[in-house]
Parts: structure tokens; C-alpha cells; sequence
């Protein structure tokens, strides 16, 4: 050490600033860093006669046990949206049997309230810090023998925002 620095000077006690910024934030399956290709399960209305009619309800679960739950920052405001599917006409959702039959139906968000869920309008839900799944539910009217026997299907993508 030079001369200048030993002994007989003044103690220095400096000191710096320690700090943190806590923001509101969720987290979609556990994951944060998982964007694309979450597995928000399926609505699936069962298996119906051709003949059948009256409405029928189904709320999206999995039963693998693998459907996307989302937990955020407690009181965090998260909004949800739903596209139209891949057979949507105008803003009506439909199931197809992929030749050219189609049977109509809706999603809702059921959160204290039922939201109906308007192709690509977000809905706002509160979200906790329990991990929950969606609670979206579709509604759809069976057709009677108007509708061919088949699968009828779609698909449909889920943005949340916060």
C-alpha cells in the first residue's frame, strides 16, 4: 500500500441504496415463460342422439389433470379473451363436422358472474393467489335430425392479459 494510505486518516462509513419493486403479475400454468400452447383443457358437450334437442352445458375441463391454471398477485386485474374458433360466421361460434355442417354455440366466463364471451372482447376477472383454472362454460342447443351424425368440433385460442 502507498504511505497516503495507512493509518492516522479519517474512517469512511459510505453507504448505497438497497430497494425492490414488487409489480402486479400472474403466472399461467406455473410457468411464466410459457406464451403459446397452454393447455386450457377442452369443453366437451358429450355424446347425444341425432334426434336429440335442448340445450346442453359443459364448463372446459381435462381430465388428464393438465388444464392451465393461472395465479396472480393478489387483486391483480386480468382480462380474457376468446377468438371466434375456426368456423366462426360473423360473431357466432360453430362446431363443425368438417362437411359443411355446422351446429352454433357460445362460451361464457362463470366468475361470480356469467360474462358471455364475445369473439375477441376481453373480459376483466380479479384474480387471487390460489391457482385457478378458467371457469369458461359452453352452451349449445342440439340441432334434432337437422344435424348429420358426426364429431363436431373446434377450436378456439385464449389470450390473458394483466
Amino acid at each position: 500500500l502507498p504511505p497516503e494510505c495507512w493509518g492516522g486518516g479519517s474512517p469512511t462509513s459510505p453507504s448505497f441504496a438497497v430497494n425492490a419493486s414488487i409489480v402486479t403479475g400472474c403466472i399461467v400454468s406455473g410457468n411464466s415463460s410459457q406464451v403459446t400452447g397452454v393447455p386450457f383443457g377442452s369443453v366437451n358437450f358429450g355424446t347425444h342422439s341425432s334426434v336429440s334437442t335442448g340445450a346442453v352445458s359443459a364448463m372446459a375441463s381435462n381430465d388428464l389433470g393438465m388444464q392451465a391454471k393461472l395465479v396472480c398477485t393478489a387483486g391483480t386485474a386480468a382480462q380474457v379473451s376468446v377468438n371466434g374458433g375456426l368456423n366462426l360466421q360473423g360473431a357466432q361460434r360453430r362446431l363443425s363436422n368438417g362437411a359443411g355442417q355446422f351446429i352454433p354455440y357460445t362460451l361464457s366466463l362463470v366468475a361470480g358472474t356469467v360474462t358471455a364471451l364475445t369473439p375477441n372482447v376481453p373480459v376483466g376477472i380479479t384474480m387471487g393467489t390460489t391457482a385457478t383454472a378458467l371457469p369458461i362454460r359452453g352452451n349449445l342447443v342440439l340441432p334434432g335430425s337437422s344435424a348429420m351424425a358426426g364429431t363436431y368440433v373446434d377450436t378456439v385460442q385464449v389470450t390473458v392479459t394483466w
